[in-house]
């Protein structure tokens, strides 16, 4: 009934169609067009090698597009196959599966679009960590939470950049988290999407206790390196710098903004979703042992 099959420069204008049609599994598969057509004869050979195409008895109905690294890692890049959403077979995407033969542990990003999710814990995979996009829109002023105690800064370039380092590494402090430098703090202020006035420290007593940050994406207002160091969360500060960012954006004319946060952050979540802001994607980490999975 379904057949896998090699990418080659025969089958090449169908797997540009699916390609295409890249979306209607996970918005977030890559687009392998993008780097093939900048390759050179070479490479796109190479490429080539690690697309499988299934077919449906003359009809290229889907593919994978993987790559496997040395430490018995695969990552699929993009997956699709042309079905019914409403009760899609899980039976394509098996075969696809078994075009890996190495035994791997398998990664894919996906995001939700209300049934992909479901296919893939049929076939196997496991689901990780994630990361979810909330927005809101800034429809109504609102209330500053008034305590003497706080104070709000912007950030100055020239003079702060130091500060903000410091900070940001101390609230956001992992095993796994790499240091910010100053070099990274100036790259920063150097990208388009910076936005100068939505750099805010927040201040207890003149000791510097928080940081958040708007930056522009597609014309959207996005808050990001937002938090508050650990010895004073919990006393609703978090709340007071959030409503101070909204607050500059809602007089900037914005109408709308967005947030991202990891999904095992529940707190935050719990803030955000408090303060009006609504899930607007999900986007998670899968994985599947080949060496377990049944075919």
């Amino acid at each position: 009934m379904y057949k896998c099959v090699k990418l080659t420069n025969k089958n090449l204008k169908y797997f540009r169609e699916l390609n295409n049609k890249r979306y209607l599994f996970n918005p977030v598969n890559e687009d392998f067009f993008k780097t093939y057509d900048r390759y050179n004869f070479a490479k796109q050979l190479i490429l080539r090698r690690r697309v499988k195409l299934i077919k449906k008895d003359l009809h290229y109905i889907g593919y994978i597009w993987s790559d496997v690294s040395y430490n018995k890692m695969c990552t699929i890049n993009a997956m699709n196959v042309l079905c019914n959403c409403i009760a899609p077979d899980n039976s394509p995407y098996r075969y696809l599966i078994n075009t890996i033969k190495e035994p791997c542990t398998i990664k894919y990003i996906c995001q939700n679009n209300n049934y992909n999710f479901n296919l893939l814990k049929s076939i196997g995979f496991n689901k990780g960590e994630g990361t979810l996009t909330l927005y809101k829109n800034l429809l109504e002023n609102i209330p500053l939470i008034f305590d003497e105690k706080l104070q709000f800064k912007i950030f100055e370039k020239g003079k702060d950049e130091q500060k903000r380092c410091e900070i940001q590494n101390e609230i956001f402090k992992t095993d796994t988290r790499v240091p910010l430098t100053l070099e990274d703090i100036y790259f920063d202020e150097a990208q388009d999407y910076y936005f100068e006035k939505g750099a805010i420290f927040l201040k207890q007593n003149d000791e510097y206790i928080g940081y958040g940050q708007i930056v522009m994406e597609n014309d959207v207002p996005v808050i990001v390196n937002f938090g508050i160091l650990k010895e004073f969360r919990g006393k609703k500060y978090g709340k007071a710098l959030l409503i101070y960012l909204l607050k500059i954006m809602y007089y900037s004319g914005f109408n709308r903004v967005i947030i991202k946060v990891k999904s095992s952050n529940y707190i935050a979540l719990q803030l955000y979703t408090n303060m009006g802001f609504r899930i607007e994607s999900e986007r998670y980490n899968w994985t599947l042992d080949k060496k377990s999975f049944h075919k």
